[in-house]
This record gives structure tokens, sequence and C-alpha cells, in this order.
């Protein structure tokens, strides 16, 4: 018998059906192994071009404002990027869901940073609100400016950053030459603001929502505080107004002053009637907020992102790292036991922080600011 002879076989993988190579795509989550199938040859790039990549919400880890290093921390794979950003070196920065950071220095200059293109935008200088006389640079920067939240995309024509500072709410859009007052002084008491729908909505300390709209920024009263606000002792609370479902919301969050956030009561406002109700689910929807622009999700849109949950980072103007971590993700499931008080192990169970492992707990440990920000919004 004739000895038979192996053959090397080469498939040519670079004239596979287009329908398969999409059909392998649509069941790939990961966004960079689509990243690298678009990279394989031009035939691959061609079949793939308007296959549109889902990419993962990121934590941004910063060591120190005098770093340029900067670690990303994917959530659907649990993998960190680093980034060196010295566009950023020595700016307090913002988080938002567009792609972009808020960022400020010392010489009052604040501009639009994406950490992913490296596209800068500039903005208005908060020098047009400061009094020199009273506020230097250095105090602007460590106290006096409290945050600075991006509204809208910078690709959009309304794009709109918000100023929380201790003069007050500012507003101002990238072709701007100065920062507009929101409200009059009486109103300075807001501890946040949202643009929504067109026009800005604020929180009063008293619990009570004021509108303003765009066109004529003076606050009037819109809404009364909801019946039930939580008191939590010993330690604070931190309100975030957000968008849910064409309703205004706002979620309380309860920091305790030894163990760090224990919980989250959220409330929903009926914009015709002016009625809130205590809501205990976020359904198919995942809220972000901490030191960045609060923003609701679809979770089904982005890889890894749990339904129903909320996603929270420090939202301290502490300077310095601290060594107790309050980053982690609360799930709202069993949001009824919120009326249990004590610090037991119930909220501890709804408290999922991450990663699991020992590296990045010190990574996130001795990170001075917690970013969450959206690398590239994904669009329907």
């Amino acid at each position: 018998m004739a000895s038979m002879k192996n053959k090397t076989r080469f498939v040519d993988w670079a004239n596979i059906e287009g329908d398969v190579l999409r059909c392998i795509a649509d069941m790939t989550d990961a966004a960079w192994d689509l990243i690298r199938m678009t990279a394989v040859c031009r035939s691959w790039q061609a079949s793939l071009a308007n296959k549109r990549i889902k990419f993962p919400i990121c934590l941004m880890l910063t060591e120190g404002y005098y770093s340029n290093e900067h670690c990303f921390y994917s959530i659907s794979e649990a993998i960190f990027d680093v980034l060196y950003l010295s566009e950023i070196q020595g700016r307090r920065c913002w988080g938002s869901p567009f792609g972009w950071l808020v960022t400020y220095a010392f010489d009052f200059q604040t501009r639009l940073f994406n950490p992913f293109s490296r596209n800068r935008i500039p903005l208005p200088s908060l020098s047009t609100i400061a009094d020199e006389e009273d506020c230097s640079p250095g105090e602007l920067f460590k106290s006096s400016l409290r945050k600075l939240i991006l509204c809208t995309s910078p690709e959009e024509s309304d794009c709109i950053v918000l100023a929380n500072t201790s003069d007050g709410w500012f507003f101002a859009k990238p072709s701007d030459e100065a920062w507009t007052l929101i409200g009059l002084s009486d109103h300075n008491d807001l501890d946040d603001a949202i643009y929504f729908k067109g026009n800005f909505y604020g929180r009063l300390h008293t619990g009570e929502i004021v509108l303003c709209e765009a066109t004529h920024p003076k606050f009037v009263e819109f809404a009364p505080p909801p019946p039930d606000l939580p008191y939590f002792y010993p330690g604070i609370i931190i309100n975030y107004l957000f968008g849910l479902g064409g309703n205004l919301c706002i979620a309380c969050r309860h920091i305790d002053t030894y163990c760090g956030t224990v919980g989250f009561v959220i409330f929903k406002l009926d914009m015709d009637t002016k009625s809130w109700e205590k809501i205990y689910s976020l359904g198919d929807r995942s809220l972000f907020l901490g030191n960045c622009s609060t923003f609701a999700i679809a979770a089904a849109d982005y890889p890894g992102c749990k339904p129903n949950c909320i996603y929270f980072s420090d939202d301290s103007q502490l300077l310095v790292p601290t060594t107790r971590l309050d980053v982690g993700i609360y799930d709202c499931q069993n949001l009824k036991l919120e009326k249990q008080r004590e610090r037991n192990s119930d909220f501890r169970v709804r408290m999922k922080p991450f990663p699991k492992s020992k590296d990045g707990r010190n990574l996130l440990l001795s990170s001075l600011s917690h970013i969450w920000i959206v690398p590239f919004p994904y669009h329907h």
C-alpha cells in the first residue's frame, strides 16, 4: 500500500464569507477582540465596516494630580489599560457618558478632553466668575470649585457644561466667552443640578426642585420635596439628580462616617402632577454616579453592565489618597430592605466591590480619584 503523505492545508481566512464573519462578530462581546478582527486584513475590515462596537464603561484611576499615568478599568472584561496623558497632568477631572472629561487647572482654565482621541475643546476661563482678590487659583482648585458637569455631548450644537462653585451654579458652552450665573444668590444652596429636556433643574438643600429655562437663567419653584426624605445618622446623604424614563429622579446616597456608602433611596417625580414616588427598581437601567456627570444607561447596550444596579465611586473633594475605598456596585433588587438603618450584613451583601484581585484592589486604594467614563458612547 502506498504510503500516504500528510499535506499541510492552509485556510484562506481572508476570503471567509462576509455573512459568516459578521455572524461571528455578533457573538463576540469583547470590544478589543472586535477591534482586532477589523485589523486582520482589508476584506475583514470591509465586511465589518458597519459593525458598531459596544465599548464597556470604564473606571479611570489616577495616582496623583502630577502623574500622567492613568489606568482604565473595564467593568466588563476586568482588565486594566494604561494611558499616559500629559494633557491632563496637574488638572482636576470629572467623567461623563460622552467619552470626554471636563478638566480644570490652577490657571483657571477649563476644557473638555477626550482621553482616547486626545482631542481638546476649550471652555471659558473660570476667572470670569472668581473674585481674584478673595479666591486664588489654588483655593478655587481645592475647594471653591466643587464639580464640573458635562450635560450634553461636545459633538452636539447644544453642548453645555455646568459649574458648581461656592459662589453658585454657572453654565457655559464651548463657544461662550464667559460663564453665566443660573438663578439668584438666594438659591446658591443647590446641592445638585441637571440639564434635562432642554432646561436646568436644581435641588435645594431643603429638597425642593427648582426650574430654570436655559434662555432665561433664573430659578423658579417647580416641585415640593419628596414627602419622606431619608435622614441618616451618623453620616451624610448626597443627593444626585438624574433622568429615568422621561422623569426626573433623585438618588439619595447614604454614606456612613466609618463604613462609606451603605445604601440608596430613589424617588421619581411625575413631571405633570409634581408628585413623588419612592421606587425600588431601575428596571433595565444602570445608574452611574460619583466623581462624574450622573447618568443612567440601558444595561444591554454596554458589555458587562448589570441592570437595576447603581455603580458608585468616591464623591470627595479630598486631594490626597484615602485608605477607605468607596467604590462598588449596589444591587437594587432588595432595595425595600432600605428601611433597616442598621449597618448589618444585608447592606454588605448588596454592595459588590470590584475587582476581586488583590493587585486590582491595591490599585484602586492608591488612586487619588475614581472617575466613570464611557470611552465611546453607544448609539442605537
